[in-house]
């Protein structure tokens, strides 16, 4: 037996009314924006797996982010990170930032926690300069 036209209407209805509704929820997630810190799904150095670890989001543009990680181990011996100036929003203890960018998929950003400003990214080039 052939399905009535009008079950066939109802099913592409529904359908579209699925993937509208899709559309909005996910272009009503926040995006990351230049200047701010963001937990994120980071992948180890060494591909073995991932840490959701707070990041600079030092550039933005289509589905990925260029980011800078921060930690809270001492890297004041290594010449690759730079200790973090103190009051910067979104980083509740004392931090060092690696000054080797990578890029992460938007879809690894979990929650925005700081809008420390582009002036905080101009400061992150320049420390990148100088070491």
């Amino acid at each position: 037996m052939l399905p009535r036209m009008a079950d066939i209407s109802w099913t592409w209805w529904a359908a579209g009314t699925v993937v509208v509704l899709a559309l909005l929820w996910r272009s009503r997630r926040p995006r990351p924006r230049v200047g701010e810190v963001w937990f994120a799904q980071v992948p180890f150095e060494d591909g073995s797996g991932s840490k959701d670890r707070p990041v600079l989001v030092l550039s933005a543009s289509g589905r990925t982010c260029e980011v800078a990680r921060f930690t809270s181990q001492n890297r004041d011996a290594r010449r690759d990170h730079e200790r973090v100036p103190v009051g910067v929003t979104g980083l509740p203890k004392g931090s060092w930032i690696n000054l080797r960018p990578t890029t992460l998929r938007r879809s690894a950003f979990r929650r925005r926690t700081g809008r420390p400003g582009k002036a905080y990214v101009a400061w992150y080039r320049e420390a990148t300069l100088t070491r």
